[in-house]
Formats: structure tokens, sequence, C-alpha cells
């Protein structure tokens, strides 16, 4: 009883629970979350994750809160090329990616607002692809 409770005081204090993002990519998630940080970033909101095929197509809705946003996401070694996208309430690109690889990311300044963030599967070798989306603001 005593154990689970520590476990569960340890995950409540962190941002991202481990069991969020699979455990093939967590070691990746993981070095790209900390690279991020040491340009001062940190989570706004859990990691989506996805399994795609190649041509698949996902979408979130976020509000921002304003400020400086860097979005990124990462793929399993069998996704070739993965593209990202946000835009704005009125369907503006804020920002894209659009470069052939496996990690997109997106670095923008904005106000206040609602923003679609569009996550495409491109090349895919091995479907499903995993993907995991991630948010950040400095």
């Amino acid at each position: 009883m005593v154990a689970l409770l520590a476990s569960a005081v340890l995950l409540a204090g962190s941002p991202v629970r481990a069991d969020t993002v699979p455990s093939g990519l967590y070691a990746q998630y993981e070095a790209q979350r900390d690279v991020t940080r040491g340009f001062g970033y940190h989570e706004v909101f859990e990691p989506d994750v996805y399994r795609m095929d190649e041509g698949d197509v996902e979408t979130e809705e976020v509000t921002l809160s304003g400020g400086e946003y860097r979005f990124k996401a990462i793929c399993d070694s069998a996704c070739g090329d993965i593209d990202l996208v946000v835009r704005d309430s009125r369907g503006q690109v804020v920002a894209s990616d659009y470069e052939l690889d496996s990690v997109p990311i997106v670095s923008f300044r904005t106000g206040r607002g609602d923003y679609t963030v569009r996550l495409s599967m491109e090349s895919c070798d091995w479907e499903p692809c995993q993907a995991v989306l991630m948010y950040m603001k400095k």
C-alpha cells in the first residue's frame, strides 16, 4: 500500500506519465523533451500518441494563452517522413515543417486563441507507425 501511494505521488508530480508514450519511443521522447527544455521550454499539454498508416492525418484543436511555442513530433524507426502544420482560427498557417524527416519541429510566437495542429504521415515503411506529438512553451 505504501509503495502504491509513493508511486501515485511520483506520477502526480510529473507533467507527463511514463506510460503515456509507448515504451519503444520513450527514450527518443525523453531526449527530444530534454533538448527542448535546454532552450527554456516546458510542456504545456500531455503528448498525443498516434498509430498512423501512410497517408493518415491527425488533427488536434488547442487553445493557447499566447507566447513562444515549440511543437514537435517524433516517430518510430519505420517512419520516413511526417509533417506538422499549425493554423490559427481563420485557417492561416502559423508554422509548418514539410521537411523530409521523421522529427518535424515548428517554433512560433502567437497570441491567445484557438489553433489547429495537423500531423500527416507522409511515409511509413511498416504500418502502422507510432508517432508522438509534443507541445512546449517558453
